[in-house]
């Protein structure tokens, strides 16, 4: 077997980028939402920005 295949040269390429474009490496802690990944650290963010305010002052 060639040496490149026991220890591939890409080990610290990230697996995937956020909603932001930030690099997403393995184990971090993510989830999908409408095909985006979001980071749980980001996730108030993301939500912020694509949410919708609901008022629970007054009844519907």
């Amino acid at each position: 077997m060639p040496n490149d295949w026991i220890d591939p040269p890409d080990d610290e390429a990230p697996w995937g980028y956020d909603f932001e474009g930030d690099e997403i490496y393995l184990g971090d802690r993510i989830v999908e939402i409408d095909g985006e990944y979001i980071p749980l650290e980001k996730s108030e963010t993301w939500i912020k920005n694509n949410g919708y305010k609901v008022n629970t002052e007054e009844r519907q």
